[in-house]
């Protein structure tokens, strides 16, 4: 996937930049007479450019908010000038670098979400079936996966245990005392299936801490 988002930035610069330079080439007097002539083509482009930074980015960026903002103005204006065209190209190249650095980490997180989503389906159906050691054992792998990845987003140091990690998600600001709670009755359940300790878990706690993974992942990491 991640080669693809960087084709598809490819891309949309390949397209881009030969419609930059025609609207630097007009003469100023004939600029928005071409763009509205053409504009199809360049609020086509335009939009593709906006889509991929919406794919790539939180929607709380700048990148984001910025395609949308130039998109909005367009719109209610029903007309496009060359500083449109200009201002997403410079988002577009911008976002282009950022992402060819590795400065942009949202994408990895939709895709491991999702990848934990479908563990977590699999640990769903075999709770339903009363398989208390393969549903606690897969949902315990996916729980401390995901709090790994919530570790790494939020620049926590990985050789914590899931206690000491949990404590410092609150002191951080990203888990609430109540979470905080919840979560360690989870790793609780968690460490008992890892040490095969089956007396000590019942199939109803194995329930809540799939379903209390898959809040994780929602909240934290989609």
């Amino acid at each position: 996937m991640k080669e693809k988002i960087t084709e598809r930035f490819k891309e949309l610069i390949d397209i881009g930049t030969p419609l930059v330079e025609k609207v630097k080439k007009t003469h100023p007097q004939d600029q928005l007479k071409m763009l509205n002539k053409e504009e199809a083509t360049y609020i086509e482009w335009m939009n593709s450019v906006s889509n991929l930074l919406s794919v790539v980015c939180n929607n709380n960026s700048s990148y984001v908010l910025n395609s949308k903002k130039i998109l909005e103005i367009i719109t209610s204006k029903t007309s496009l000038d060359n500083n449109h065209v200009n201002q997403m190209y410079g988002l577009l190249c911008s976002a282009s670098n950022e992402w060819s650095n590795g400065l942009m980490g949202q994408i990895e997180y939709i895709y491991v979400a999702e990848t934990f989503d479908d563990f977590l389906d699999h640990a769903e159906e075999f709770h339903k079936a009363k398989k208390i050691i393969e549903s606690s054992i897969l949902a315990s792998t996916v729980l401390e996966d995901t709090m790994k990845k919530i570790a790494i987003k939020n620049s926590l140091n990985l050789k914590l245990t899931l206690d000491p990690l949990i404590d410092e998600l609150v002191k951080i600001g990203v888990f609430t005392k109540v979470k905080a709670k919840r979560v360690k009755a989870y790793a609780g359940v968690r460490n008992s299936a890892l040490h095969a300790n089956w007396s000590d878990i019942d199939i109803n706690d194995v329930g809540e801490m799939i379903k209390g993974t898959r809040e994780l992942i929602e909240e934290f990491l989609s």
